[in-house]
């Protein structure tokens, strides 16, 4: 049992690892797009990543499944 204990707490690790950098990644992404220089509020600059979200879930669903 201590084992499976252990191996949990590394993927716990390893996925906050990877979500650091993917959010790293994004932010890069949107820095050379100019957003971090425009008057847009989080509310508003989240509201469109949330409608970009949506545009590539509706475009994964219509596609069949997402590869990776």
């Amino acid at each position: 049992m201590i084992d499976i204990d252990k191996e949990i707490e590394t993927l716990k690790v390893q996925r906050v690892a990877a979500l650091e950098t993917r959010a790293e990644q994004i932010g890069k992404i949107a820095a050379k797009a100019d957003l971090n220089i425009l008057e847009i509020s989080d509310a508003e600059l989240l509201k469109e990543f949330q409608a970009i979200a949506e545009r590539f879930r509706h475009k994964a669903t219509a596609s069949g499944p997402a590869q990776v």
